[in-house]
């Protein structure tokens, strides 16, 4: 019998909440609820990969590159606001 590996699709790949999440970030009222909801987030994520048998290593550099793809994401939606002429941060 030959050993396996579970290789899980890559958190920093799943577009749709990497927007999400920067969405909600970027929107949220204050720091206390951005802070409340990236905890939700990666604790979820953490559930599940270990979940799944990650080791803890592993689990740790995939939640550290879904962070780094939120960032991108973050700064990837100001400068769409910039490009359109409005201040990335709504003031007027």
């Amino acid at each position: 019998m030959t050993d396996c590996q579970m290789i899980p699709f890559p958190l920093a790949a799943r577009v749709g909440k990497v927007r999400r999440c920067a969405e909600v970030l970027q929107t949220s009222a204050n720091q206390a609820s951005r802070d409340a909801y990236w905890r939700k987030t990666v604790g979820h994520f953490r559930e599940k990969l270990e979940g799944l048998g990650l080791p803890d290593e592993q689990v740790r550099r995939e939640i550290h590159l879904f962070r780094a793809a939120v960032q991108q994401e973050y700064l990837r939606r100001d400068y769409i606001v910039i490009d359109k002429g409005r201040s990335p941060d709504g003031a007027a």
